[in-house]
């Protein structure tokens, strides 16, 4: 197996170059070279999040784990089956992940008091106070709570999530995944991206007519790899077009999911969307302390 040649100029070999470099363009002019900040990546989906549970790896356990781990494609597909953007092939870091408690579930008001429709709550007024005491809220008064801390929470107060009765809380109680990266932002933007397995799991642009988005076609004319340049371009089509194919840019300013990641302290830096929005992907700079998966 022939290693590749380094760059003596970057210290890269030639696809971490091409990479440093589409991501550059990417980010409009922003290099990916910051080791003094922490970055991650969040995925979010409307559609997971109606099926949610019951759900086998939401426990105790291995909310608890700490090592990042697959999860099973909800559509039985294995590590992302062939859909080239799944994120069933990404590892995730359930510690690290967001859990979002709708504010009528968490209080017991609205649908889920007294004669409300939605019955009672699977966990008491005690489990329902710890939340609080450890969960930030959202702009719309969600409760966020990581992982780490929800996992003990659940063994504590015996609320299993993996039960039947646990499907009453879709799309109540919600999920904003930690893709498992690095920290550092060169990796955030190869998981992003799905470009992390390296070359040979490009997207390959079969179809003339799957072009980007005016903009990214005349600005990822500049990226020198001519496989990553066609990659790139599926991820960055029109919202129209990436309902059927791809993706679309998002930047760094309007993602759909901006209003949770800002309450536990995020920055976005770049986000995706894909179908009609109902899921995306985003890098974002973590606030200090954070971990690196």
């Amino acid at each position: 197996m022939r290693t590749p040649v380094t760059d003596p100029a970057t210290g890269l070999d030639p696809w971490d170059a091409a990479l440093a470099e589409a991501f550059e363009i990417l980010l409009h002019g922003r290099p990916v070279a910051d080791p003094a900040t922490r970055y991650g990546v969040y995925y979010a989906s409307d559609t997971f999040d109606e099926f949610l549970f019951p759900n086998a790896w939401v426990t105790p356990d291995a909310l608890s784990a700490g090592e990042p781990r697959h999860l099973p494609d909800p559509d039985g597909g294995e590590d992302g089956g062939e859909y080239p953007f799944s994120p069933w092939a990404w590892r995730f870091d359930l510690g690290g992940s967001m859990f979002r408690f709708d504010p009528d579930l968490l209080a017991g008001t609205g649908p889920w008091g007294e004669g409300g429709h939605k019955g009672p709550r699977p966990f008491d007024d005690a489990f329902a106070a710890e939340v609080r005491a450890v969960a930030p809220v959202d702009a719309a008064d969600g409760l966020l709570v990581r992982g780490s801390e929800l996992g003990p929470l659940l063994g504590r107060h015996g609320v299993d999530l993996t039960d039947g009765k646990a499907g009453k809380l879709n799309t109540w109680l919600t999920v904003l995944l930690r893709v498992a990266t690095d920290g550092t932002l060169a990796d955030a933007m190869r998981a992003a991206t799905f470009t992390g397995r390296g070359p040979e799991h490009l997207v390959a642009v079969g179809d003339p007519t799957s072009a980007a988005a005016e903009e990214w076609e005349e600005r990822l004319g500049a990226v020198g790899h001519p496989g990553l340049r066609d990659h790139l371009r599926m991820l960055c089509r029109t919202e129209a077009d990436a309902r059927s194919e791809g993706g679309f840019w998002c930047g760094a300013g309007d993602w759909p999911w901006s209003d949770l990641l800002e309450a536990v302290g995020c920055s976005l830096v770049a986000g995706w969307g894909f179908g009609e929005s109902q899921a995306g992907a985003a890098v974002v700079r973590l606030p200090d302390g954070s971990g690196a998966h």
